[in-house]
Formats: C-alpha cells, structure tokens, sequence
C-alpha cells in the first residue's frame, strides 16, 4: 500500500514536471517572435482568405480581413500573397505587396487594387539575365523593351504582367534604378527573383547576402495569385562565403514556408515556380558530382521541392545559364530555362546555344498553358534558324536547324526540291552561327566566350548542296513554322 502511494506521488510529481518543461519551452517559442495585426482590404471591401506572412509563418485573413501573426525575430517584412483577381499597390513598377518591419510598430494594413481586366485568362513574359556590366548596355535593352512593348500591346484583352528570373545587373546595384525605368515603359508589373549576381559579396551569412536586393525589391521569396494560377518566387541561390561562391540550394526555412504556402492551395491547382538557378539540366536523374560547376549549374536538394509539386500541374521559370532549354521532369511537371535578354553578356546577338537575344511568352488561358519564345526583333514566327551545309565542323554534309524552343513533342520534318524527306535527326552539338561569331576574338570583350552544346539541334544530309531545302517544325500545341533553304 505504501508502495503505491509513493508511486502515485511520484507519477504526479513527474507530470507536474513534463507540464512545467512543456510550458517553459512554449514561452521560449513564443519568445522568439511577436506579434503583429492589421487588416487587408480593397475601396473599403474586406478581403479574407488572403495569406500574410513574415517568410517564416503564415495566417489567413478573416471575414472582415483581419488578420494577426506572429513574426519572427529575424523576419525583415510582413508581405501578402495576393489573391486572383486583385493587384498590390506599384512603385516604379516594382509590386508593393510587403512592408518593411518597422521597431515599434504592430499593425501592418494592406490595400489592394481591384484588377481592371478578368485576369482568368492572362500573359507573363519571362526574363532571364539581364546582367549590365556597362551603362551603354541599357540602349541594347531598350530595344529588347521596345519589343516586349509590341508583344504587349497583341495581348489588348489580357492581363498581362512580367517575372524577371535574376542576375538582374552584374554585380552592380547602382544600376538597378536606370534597369528598372527601362523595364518601365512596358507599363506592366514586373516580379524579380534575385540571382547569383544579385547577391551581396563579403557578409558571413546567405541571410546577410540578400539585402541590397531586398531593399529594391522587397522579399527575396513570395507568392501571389492570378486568375486560377498560384505562383512562387524562391531564392535558391545559396552564398557560401566567399566572394563570388554559391550553389543552387533551397534552405530550411524557405521549403517550411513553401509547405505552408502550399496547403491553401487546393490539388490539382496550376502552379508556376520561379527561381534563378535550374532545377535539374536533365530529365532523367543522373549521379551528382559535388564540384563547382555541378553545385552552381543545378539545384543540390531539389527532390523535396519536386515532391512537394507532384500534386499539382507544375511549370518552373528558371534562368542563369544563358541558353534555352525545355525539360519535361514528369507529364505534370515542365522546366523552362530561359535564354539570357542579354545573349553573351550584350556581345552579339546570340546566346551560347544560338538561341536569340529574347523572352519567353506564355499564355494562361483559364487552366491551359501554352507558350513560345520570342525573339527580340523578330515576328513571332521567328522559331528557328536553318544554316546551308558546310556551316557545321561536326556535321559539314548536313543542313543544320536549330530549333531554340524544342522539346521532346515538337516534330520536325523536311522536304528536298518539294520531295518530302521525312523526319530529321535531333542531335547534341554546336550551334554553327555562334561558333562562327565566337572565333572574332579580336571583337569580343570576353575572350572566353565559346559556344555550349544544345540538344535542340537537328540535321539532314541533302543529295545536293544546292537543292531548296524546306523545314516544317511542329510543335506542342500543333503550331506549325516553316523556313526555306
């Protein structure tokens, strides 16, 4: 008897214990963050069901908008995810749907616009490196905005806005200004994804790398809604330390934040990804060597964040690598790495693979997605570019075409003097117009410029080098472009 009563003093003694370590770890949580509230509206009219965060949680607004959140220590903003149909307030064309966290302040209020155009059906034209390293560079770039102004004005009866995938100067902060009153003249919103070249060198930290971007551009990832499309920025440009040293890798703190983001949006939802380093550069998996070139061309720990997509119709916009190329990951995941705006670093027209100074375009139409690239300068039917034989060292009996936005369910064919010749033989080699370009070393202020291989390159041998050769390339969406030899 006595035993049992000792027993039971303990056990009690023993909760009371487990209750008090409990309660002493939930004040230090809560210790580590505070509390911050307001209200998100639009003219007056609550908005609920809109997601606020600080980067680290996340909490929905209420029937009358309202909203309270705690915020992390380390937490630099408070920021929306606006919601379809509604738009963040502008300030030279930089989305404002964040707010500096500011010592003693605890409400944060938000005020959206209500979108002019049913944004069900909307465009997004998609940048990639613009990378300024000289001021005369901007009039190059003006040209390229002209054209994103044309291509714009096709899209009268659309909403119509842009994501720029990073590497936005060249390690020059102070031209982000003249970048963003170019970018300005398109008159749409533009979203920015910080790249490698973005980056503070010479903090101890990847969290101390990112506020020269952050201070332009606000939050380094976010997310906002349009028509029944979810999108996300990430940062997944990892500062090693050193100057200059980084790899592709998505941290802790972002993938929690993405899977909170992730569970307001319902499965089977249309979701783009964009982010500056590559996912992955091939379809099939392939061992990963850990050296610099590896670590900084791809993303190391993508896997989580391809699991977290499987439930959803995925795209990812990614940049950094100066050449296009489309990678179908799995029939409900696509990676689009888009070509530099600035080709080889504003040497020449072309990127390294041959692709065109350009952008990409994509056409979201309710839950269907089409797209195309566009060259800057050119008609949009601009798709490709045929090279007589004897322009190719690997291939000199072939014709050579290049097609920049290729994948696997593109079909290409062609006909000799009229005769149909059948399908020609995609291979990986190199562009012959910026091979030929590249060997000027005398004009090019990089002399290491060469030219990469592509596997969106195609040939055939015809029976004669003078016969008129035709090219018949069809691609995803049964758009059909022709080019004549």
């Amino acid at each position: 008897m006595n035993i049992i009563k000792i027993s039971n003093r303990y056990c009690r003694y023993s909760l009371g214990l487990i209750l008090l370590l409990f309660l002493s770890f939930s004040v230090q949580g809560f210790a580590q963050t505070y509390l911050v509230k307001g209200k998100v509206s639009s003219q007056g009219e609550a908005l609920k069901n809109v997601m606020v965060t600080d980067g680290d949680n996340t909490t929905l607004t209420n029937s009358k908008g309202e909203y309270s959140l705690h915020v992390s220590l380390h937490s630099t903003f408070v920021y929306v995810s606006t919601t379809a149909g509604y738009l963040p307030k502008d300030s030279l064309n930089v989305p404002q749907f964040y707010k500096p966290l500011r010592d003693n302040n605890s409400t944060y209020n938000f005020e959206l616009i209500k979108n002019k155009k049913d944004d069900t059906n909307h465009v997004v034209l998609v940048h990639a490196d613009p990378q300024f390293f000289k001021e005369e560079q901007f009039k190059l770039y003006e040209t390229v905005v002209d054209d994103c102004i044309e291509t714009i004005s096709g899209y009268k009866d659309r909403d119509v806005f842009g994501i720029d995938c990073g590497d936005l100067t060249a390690d020059r902060p102070h031209f982000y200004s003249p970048y963003i009153n170019i970018l300005n003249k398109t008159d749409v919103p533009f979203y920015r994804v910080l790249g490698n070249h973005d980056m503070e060198n010479g903090g101890r930290t990847k969290e101390e790398s990112v506020h020269q971007f952050e201070s332009y551009f606000g939050p380094s990832y976010y997310s906002f809604n349009r028509g029944n499309a979810h999108y996300i920025v990430l940062n997944n440009v990892f500062y090693l330390g050193r100057p200059y040293s980084y790899m592709g890798y998505i941290d802790e703190q972002t993938y929690r934040w993405l899977e909170q983001d992730l569970s307001y949006i319902a499965e089977g939802s249309l979701i783009f990804v964009a982010m500056h380093i590559p996912a992955r550069l091939t379809e099939e998996v392939k061992p990963f060597g850990y050296n610099q070139e590896s670590i900084r061309q791809q993303t190391v720990n993508i896997d989580p964040l391809f699991k977290m997509l499987e439930p959803y119709n995925a795209h990812i916009f990614t940049g950094h690598e100066h050449y296009n190329k489309n990678i179908i990951h799995s029939p409900s995941l696509y990676e689009h790495n888009t070509a530099a705006i600035s080709g080889s670093f504003w040497q020449g027209d072309y990127c390294w693979d041959g692709t065109p100074i350009g952008y990409g375009v994509y056409e979201i139409t309710g839950n269907d997605v089409k797209w195309y690239f566009k060259s800057g300068g050119h008609p949009r039917s601009h798709q490709m570019r045929v090279t007589p034989v004897g322009s190719s060292a690997e291939h000199p009996d072939d014709i050579i075409v290049n097609i920049w936005n290729w994948d696997k369910n593109w079909k290409v064919e062609w006909t000799e003097n009229g005769e149909y010749r059948g399908d020609m033989i995609q291979f990986t080699g190199h562009d012959p117009t910026t091979a030929e370009g590249f060997t000027d070393k005398e004009n090019l202020e990089f002399k290491w410029l060469s030219p990469v291989p592509t596997d969106h390159l195609f040939r055939a041998t015809p029976r004669s080098k003078d016969s008129k050769i035709e090219v018949i390339a069809k691609d995803s969406f049964g758009e059909v472009y022709r080019e004549r030899l």
